[in-house]
């Protein structure tokens, strides 16, 4: 049985993605996420993601984080991405820092109402 709930949907009036992702999530588990926002962001023509993982726990160790975000990277490299992440933990900020060095355009935010204003806006 998966540890994991990823849903992936279009709001056509914003033209933005949203990814949801719930429950316990491993190295594999991140990079197939970002993989499937790749595909559905292209098959829509769109570059503004909303990522909601504030209800996601990590099951790897922060030093997995420096191997996994070059393939991040390489999914995301022309979207801007804004991450709700509920509050900020040390997981959510070293996922930013090190997308930023792969020069990523994305934020991580407390609430869902001020990443998409920001992604609007973007």
């Amino acid at each position: 049985m998966s540890l994991l709930s990823t849903s992936i949907t279009y709001d056509k009036s914003t033209s933005l993605i949203m990814m949801t992702v719930r429950g316990r999530a491993g190295v594999e588990d991140v990079l197939n996420a970002y993989k499937a926002v790749q595909k559905y962001a292209e098959s829509h023509g769109s570059n503004k993601v909303l990522v909601d993982v504030s209800e996601l726990e990590h099951r790897f160790a922060a030093i997995d984080i420096v191997n996994v975000m070059p393939k991040v990277a390489h999914y995301v490299s022309n979207m801007q991405i804004a991450r709700v992440v509920g509050f900020e933990g040390y997981m959510h900020d070293l996922f930013l820092q090190k997308v930023k060095r792969f020069g990523i355009h994305a934020e991580n935010f407390e609430c869902f109402k001020s990443a998409k204003e920001w992604l609007s806006n973007a």
